[in-house]
């Protein structure tokens, strides 16, 4: 009896302290002026109401219908409806097909060729199709025909022999029955889906400032008719990233909307849900794994940057795949060198798509290797090591990293860019100019251990409750919401109960488990604590296997009424979670894109872009541009706006700007120089952006009168300019000089101020 008390009271102090923190966290966001704003707003409003209409719709669907396919249809009609009402229906489905052409091209290889089982799952068939398309690519690229035209012509050929050849390779896939789903299930996949579409409902709008900045402009600065190898002058540190998941999408760059390449995280982020849940299928009972699926669903830090064309859900989900089939490997026995070998081509293509994964990939991989390597490896190395399809799929991801890294190592003469230059230049790298060397900043630099312990609660206390204030601003875009505070609760109360004891496989998944995510939070938190700017996707891994390792821990307790307790408090959480999901985004969109049912079923962003330059007084710029799309343009102006141009532009800001170079303007001759080795075409200034107090306008009117630049033309006050690197002073250019004076607009001195 005490026995039963004490566990009532514990679960009574969990549920207490669970509220009392949704309370104060709603308190400290509505207590901000930005949200009092948005909230009042009628897009808002709209949108909260459709999305409560969603939720109900797929709720009525789930259980109206008896059977699962007829589940699955309602639902693949409630959102075909949805998703053209909010012109994203073609984006989506192209980008599903093609898609569908990796998985299919990634099955023909594994099952047909190297003769791998079909039930190795879909996430076997992605990484293998995902590795030699891109190995592919860099192919064509290295041999001169690499250009998306011909990319995208190898996808269209490859397909159709894929659907002659490969036939016999379909069918099969993973085991299990398809069991009807319970009560509680059905209302968590409705929460599910309703927040997949609360994100492509606002695909179109909600383009963010990286997008714009490199994500959507693929055509033009990775590949601009000559293949992925070309150096196209750029500086910014951003266009030499691992560009592994541009590399993957450049057949869907060239067409109209950038949503055709965005909404392939829609699609990846329904595969980082599904591994969430085929993770916790491992330690947990089926409605406890989907209960994992709702609430990573929920989370902004994840699921807001299924909008974007940045690498952060591709990178998520290959870490994902790298965590599950370490943990089939364990499972499987004896016969499953293949699955580590899966797991190995995982951590290999995570490399390739964002220099960060360097870290987050290597810590988890590197710790799961040396537990594999101890328990398992040793004791059976040589056993059965005979497996080459398994072999042949790691080769692909290792060719696809060199592949891509190639393209780094040629443009700046180091494997890859960002904090990790300063590293590898001191190991004998030499960066090629025009780059810089980046250091890693110390942030904690002359501060105390006193100040920096306050500086981690500080940013402790935002990543839990409210991520606002100087330290938070990229944090509140991507935010784990209240998830990590409901984790942190739900363990420590976990931690007061017995648990079950685990045996054979299911102790080593366990251990399995505490190895790798033990030291992982520790390098998340130095992270957190030496990181000068914070960015809340940087800890997108974090809170998928921080919600595993909990959950998991809850899901042992003898006692139920924990995870009754736990699956309570979740619904707040997920209420929460839209919430906060709907009030944010990357790029601070407001509401969906506006419903309509009479459009071509996607949004013209090209157009737009077009119509918004004429509408600044760029028209007979714009036209010039666009004759030659491989027109290199220097363009000074509001960054990453002047980014829009249709041709191989970059802005003042990228080589100024903290990932450039910024000596290459303080002289004229150094700027000169520049545009020789970038083969300048243009240059661009945009009426009202420069002022004779500015570096930028001293630089130009010196290039004018020097010869170096002839203006072409004067489009209501913005002026384009020919580049003439071996031009001089004349009456010509004394004469252009006078006119820039007189027909540009500049910034005024009282408007810098």
């Amino acid at each position: 009896m005490g026995r039963s008390h004490k566990h009532e009271y514990g679960v009574l102090l969990f549920l207490l302290f669970s509220a009392a923190g949704i309370l104060y966290s709603l308190n400290q966001i509505l207590n901000q002026e930005v949200f009092q704003w948005i909230m009042n707003q009628r897009e808002y409003k709209t949108m909260m109401a459709e999305t409560a209409e969603l939720f109900a719709a797929f709720c009525l669907s789930g259980f109206l219908f008896p059977k699962n396919r007829q589940k699955l249809a309602a639902a693949a009609i409630i959102m075909a409806v949805f998703l053209w009402a909010h012109m994203v229906f073609v984006p989506v489905v192209v980008s599903g097909l093609y898609l569908a052409y990796i998985l299919f091209f990634g099955r023909f290889l594994r099952v047909s060729l190297w003769k791998l089982p079909k039930d190795d799952g879909l996430a076997s068939d992605f990484l293998t199709g995902a590795s030699f398309l891109m190995v592919a690519f860099c192919l064509m690229s290295a041999i001169g025909i690499g250009s998306i035209r011909n990319l995208t012509i190898f996808v269209f050929i490859s397909s159709v022999l894929l659907l002659l050849l490969g036939r016999s390779c379909l069918g099969g896939g993973e085991k299990g029955r398809a069991l009807a789903f319970k009560g509680k299930e059905t209302i968590l996949l409705a929460f599910l889906l309703t927040m997949v579409c609360l994100q492509a409902g606002r695909l179109n709008i909600a383009v963010d400032y990286d997008s714009l900045w490199y994500g959507v402009r693929s055509q033009y600065i990775l590949n601009n008719g000559h293949g992925i190898y070309e150096n196209l002058g750029t500086i910014g540190i951003v266009y030499t990233y691992s560009k592994g998941f541009e590399v993957l999408t450049l057949p869907l760059s060239q067409l109209p909307s950038y949503s055709f390449v965005t909404s392939v995280n829609i699609w990846l982020s329904l595969g980082v849900l599904f591994l969430s849940y085929k993770i916790g299928r491992f330690y947990m009972k089926r409605e406890q794994a989907v209960f994992l699926a709702a609430l990573l669903s929920g989370v902004p830090g994840i699921m807001n940057m299924a909008v974007t064309a940045k690498s952060d859900i591709i990178t998520l989900l290959v870490q994902e795949i790298m965590v599950y089939y370490l943990l089939l490997f364990i499972k499987a026995g004896q016969k499953s060198w293949r699955y580590l070998g899966y797991g190995t081509a995982a951590y290999l293509i995570s490399l390739t798509l964002k220099p960060t994964a360097l870290i987050f990939s290597t810590a988890v991989f590197g710790m799961g290797f040396l537990y594999l390597l101890g328990k398992l490896l040793l004791p059976r190395f040589g056993a059965e090591a005979k497996n080459s399809g398994a072999a042949a799929v790691v080769a692909g991801a290792l060719l696809a990293l060199g592949g891509i890294w190639a393209r780094t190592f040629l443009l700046t003469g180091i494997p890859l860019t960002s904090v990790f230059s300063s590293l590898l230049t001191r190991i004998g790298f030499h960066m090629k100019y025009p780059f810089m060397v980046n250091t890693i900043p110390n942030y904690g630099a002359g501060m105390s251990l006193g100040e920096k312990a306050v500086r981690l609660a500080n940013r402790l206390h935002g990543f839990f409750f409210c991520p606002v204030g100087e330290d938070m601003d990229h944090v509140i875009l991507a935010w784990g919401g209240f998830l990590l505070y409901f984790l942190l609760l739900l363990w420590i109360a976990s931690c007061f109960y017995g648990k079950n004891v685990d045996r054979g496989k299911n102790c080593q998944l366990s251990a399995f488990l505490k190895v790798v995510y033990v030291p992982f939070l520790a390098v998340n938190l130095i992270s957190l604590a030496m990181l000068t700017q914070v960015d809340g996707n940087y800890f997108m891994l974090l809170y998928v296997l921080t919600a595993v390792f909990v959950l998991k821990a809850a899901a042992e307790v003898r006692e139920k009424s924990l995870w009754r307790g736990g699956m309570g408090v979740g619904v707040w959480v997920l209420l929460f979670s839209v919430f906060f999901t709907s009030m944010t985004s990357w790029n601070w969109s407001l509401g969906f894109t506006p419903a309509s049912f009479a459009h071509n079923g996607y949004y013209n962003h090209r157009e737009a872009a077009r119509q918004d330059m004429i509408s600044k007084g760029n028209g007979k710029i714009w036209d010039i541009l666009a004759m030659d799309p491989e027109t290199r343009l220097i363009a000074i102006g509001d960054h990453p706006d002047v980014l829009v141009f249709p041709c191989n532009v970059q802005s003042y800001d990228d080589i100024t700007g903290v990932w450039g170079n910024v000596v290459l303007v303080k002289k004229m001759d150094y700027f000169v120089e520049f545009m020789d080795y970038a083969k300048t075409d243009y240059v661009y200034v945009q009426a009202g952006y420069t002022g004779e107090e500015n570096r930028s306008y001293t630089l130009v009117r010196d290039l004018i009168e020097w010869g170096k630049l002839m203006p072409v033309c004067y489009d209501n006050g913005n002026l384009l300019a020919s580049v003439d690197v071996n031009g001089d002073y004349s009456e010509r250019s004394a004469q252009a000089l006078t006119e820039f004076e007189q027909c540009y607009i500049k910034k005024e001195a009282n408007e810098e101020q």
